[in-house]
């Protein structure tokens, strides 16, 4: 079991008060904590600031801190995060001794492949799906006769309704913050409901107005909603708390990949010493081969909200107006064959990744306490694509090796326990 995060508390012997809005500058060395060998390139992360910064070669370090208290967390691969807090300046040289993690990376099993139940037929092939309580909405892909429909069934597979979309031509489905449903096209983006089992379009609205009012928005409480936005090549994710009452922001949470924002400063310099004529659409092409965008999603559990902060290393818990509570550190992303997804079961509360083996995928239940992982399901199958979970059951659609966009079924599965 993961031994929890060290706590050190620093503080100052001699000297006067320090006033909390001052900037210092303090500096420090990281080793091993069994050899004192200096650590190079350990993640530093002012948690209190949101900034971040690297060890040298030498495991030497400086920080600028602009409020006292503040807490710092290292941590780097192979080792147990280090969570140093700071009350006021220290008058010494700090010394970070990490901790070899005495668990490893998550191993990645394979058990018995469970028994699948099929839930759509070879009448249809499905583009998209929504679980909107115990109902499945589906969007099919578009035929000569009726273009794409749309299909609303039970979990067991029964037909409620069916709604041809003729010269409506969408791409996908998406559940808004707030539980609205909407369809979405090119250049258009459609809000419907389901009434009684039955499918109706309530509003027909730019696809520009999707972009900026309802998908940043992806979290919401009684009182608050939370918004999401990514800058800086994509290298720095910022949520907003925003007030359901006031309408104003409350607290902003931010997550920085600090390498790659610095790597991306220098590709942006190189370019203009070049002097070539370089192209937006050139240049758009090389940010998106390079940066992939940040990704830390933002869930409400229960009665707090869960960060899952893969940049530095751990899950943060937060009140639902996001103050901090407590910190939980993982390991599990930084295994090659993590699919970089997080699935949440909200009618459970439980929280699963998911790993790609040559045979297929493989989904781990994430301990929310000690950020470690179990096992929970094998599929083999290589061709797995969208995938949801609600009350222990996953959901997900699977395509064949010829014509995958012709070929994809909904298929079920239950979880172990």
């Amino acid at each position: 079991m993961k031994k929890p995060l060290l706590f050190i508390l620093v503080i100052c012997l001699f000297g006067g008060k320090i006033n909390a809005q001052t900037t210092s500058t303090i500096g420090g060395i990281i080793v091993d904590a069994k050899n004192n060998l200096p650590l190079e390139k350990v993640n530093i992360f002012n948690q209190t600031s949101t900034l971040g910064d690297f060890s040298n070669l030498d495991g030497t370090f400086q920080m600028e801190i602009k409020k006292y208290p503040s807490v710092i967390i290292f941590s780097y691969i192979g080792y147990e995060n280090f969570l140093l807090k700071l009350e006021q300046k220290p008058t010494e040289t700090i010394t970070i001794k990490l901790q070899p993690s005495s668990f490893g990376l998550p191993e990645v099993e394979i058990n018995a492949q469970p028994k699948i139940e099929k839930l759509t037929n070879k009448s249809f092939t499905v583009k998209d799906f929504l679980l909107v309580e115990d109902k499945i909405l589906i969007l099919t892909y578009a035929d000569i006769f009726t273009g794409n429909k749309l299909i609303l069934q039970n979990w067991q597979g029964e037909l409620l309704d069916e709604l041809p979309l003729k010269k409506v031509k969408v791409n996908n489905l998406h559940q808004g913050c707030l539980g609205n449903i909407h369809l979405l096209g090119k250049s258009h983006g459609y809000e419907i409901s389901l009434i009684e089992n039955k499918i109706l379009f309530l509003a027909k609205y730019p696809k520009k107005q999707f972009e900026k009012l309802i998908e940043p928005c992806i979290e919401s409480s009684k009182e608050f909603i939370y918004r999401r936005k990514h800058t800086a090549r994509d290298q720095i994710l910022t949520y907003q708390i925003v007030s359901k009452k006031e309408k104003n922001i409350l607290h902003t949470l931010r997550v920085i990949d600090e390498l790659n924002l610095s790597r991306s400063k220098d590709d942006f310099v190189l370019q203009r010493q070049v002097g070539l004529p370089i192209t937006w659409g050139q240049i758009q092409a090389w940010n998106n081969l390079m940066y992939k965008p940040l990704y830390s999603p933002l869930i409400k559990i229960d009665d707090e909200l869960c960060l899952f902060n893969h940049t530095v290393g751990y899950l943060e818990f937060l009140t639902l107006e996001g103050k901090n509570k407590r910190y939980t550190p993982i390991t599990y992303h930084k295994n090659k064959k993590w699919h970089q997804q997080i699935l949440f079961d909200k009618k459970n509360n439980k929280v699963y990744t998911a790993y790609n083996t040559k045979k297929g995928k493989t989904i781990h239940l994430i301990n929310l306490i000690d950020g470690t992982t179990q096992s929970a399901l094998f599929l083999d199958c290589s061709f797995v694509e969208k995938m949801l979970i609600e009350d222990g059951y996953l959901f997900y659609l699977e395509s064949g090796k010829i014509s995958a966009e012709r070929n994809r079924i909904l298929q079920r599965v239950k979880l172990e326990e």
